[in-house]
């Protein structure tokens, strides 16, 4: 009788893989510090079909600061505030993200101008607008 590993080689890798992630997940999870600012968007991305076209996404802020404070969410183009917190040092936003330009967001302290975190939602395209305007007619 003739073993074969082949067929449980997927399963032996597939096991592998989990012990080393969850290994190397506690030992870093264990020695990682807080970080003092950080700011989370998903998506980063939203996707349109044509170039030029309105992307609509719902998209999700998480931030978290090292102190408790008064802090805003801002769109930093147009400078309109998206939600602000009070005496807190963790939030999230739920939004619908609807724009045909990438747009950068930025966590800040109520009523100042310094960013302390920033993120960019990315607008890309399944399709590229071609170079040559398309014919109102055509000869045959």
């Amino acid at each position: 009788m003739k073993l074969t590993y082949q067929k449980y080689l997927p399963i032996l890798s597939f096991s592998l893989c989990v012990t080393v992630c969850l290994f190397t997940g506690s030992t870093h999870a264990q020695g990682n510090n807080v970080k003092d600012s950080e700011l989370v968007g998903i998506p980063l991305r939203c996707v349109a079909l044509r170039q030029g076209q309105v992307c609509y996404q719902e998209v999700i802020i998480k931030w978290h600061q090292a102190e408790m404070g008064n802090y805003c969410l801002v769109e930093l183009s147009s400078l309109n505030n998206i939600k602000c917190w009070s005496q807190v040092n963790t939030g999230e936003v739920n939004f619908d993200f609807q724009s045909d330009t990438s747009l950068t967001y930025g966590i800040r302290k109520k009523d100042e101008q310094i960013n302390l975190s920033t993120i960019t939602i990315t607008v890309s395209w399944v399709f590229q607008s071609s170079k040559r305007p398309k014919a109102s007619w055509k000869l045959f």
